[in-house]
Order: structure tokens, then sequence, then C-alpha cells
């Protein structure tokens, strides 16, 4: 399921470790200058089933 959030229920989400993974798609150019804390670099082009946690219930988070 695809969902979007706002930066507070993020911050609430990721304040109470419900948040699995953070996943910065944005390139590596944007993600060197600036992310999310702990984000993971994970391009649009490389999101397949094999790049994330097996745990289908688990929370990812993507920008």
């Amino acid at each position: 399921m695809v969902r979007e959030i706002d930066i507070e229920a993020l911050k609430q989400a990721i304040a109470e470790k419900r948040v699995h993974a953070i996943y910065d798609n944005r390139g590596p150019g944007s993600y060197g200058a600036r992310h999310i804390k702990g984000a993971k670099l994970l391009p649009t082009s490389e999101v397949k089933p094999a790049n994330l946690p097996a745990d289908k219930g688990a929370m990812l988070v993507f920008y």
C-alpha cells in the first residue's frame, strides 16, 4: 500500500521507531548535497524487491 504522510507524521513515526527504512530516490548529487539523516540512496531505477526488506508490512519511506 502506498500513502503520503506529512513531515510531522514522519517525525512521529521515526520517533516511535515505526519506520523500517528511509530511501532517497532523488539521485546521488541531491543525496550528497542533503538528505534525511539515516536515509539510504536508492535511485528509482534500482527499486526492486531484492533491494527492499522481506517484511511486507514494514514501513518504508521514499522521497
